[in-house]
């Protein structure tokens, strides 16, 4: 399964932070993926415990091919 790792940095301490995404289009290319991470940042919604937006500044896009290998199953 492919996933989208969304990094951001967040607005003051200048740490990264990252949103994974499931079941997301694999086409998508560098300008409307950093037009839709600039709207998620806009939101505003996404703070830690001290109130900080972690999801402040979109810092990079890439998908992650994950594949399971079944060493032992039951049936």
């Amino acid at each position: 399964m492919k996933k989208l790792n969304l990094g951001f940095r967040s607005a003051t301490k200048n740490t990264m932070h990252h949103l994974q995404l499931n079941y997301v289009k694999t086409e998508l290319e560098a300008e409307p993926l950093k037009k839709y991470m600039a709207q998620i940042a806009a939101l505003g919604i996404f703070s830690d415990k001290s109130g900080e937006m972690v999801f402040a500044t979109p810092v990079s896009a890439s998908y992650v091919d994950t594949e399971e290998k079944v060493v032992f199953a039951e049936k």
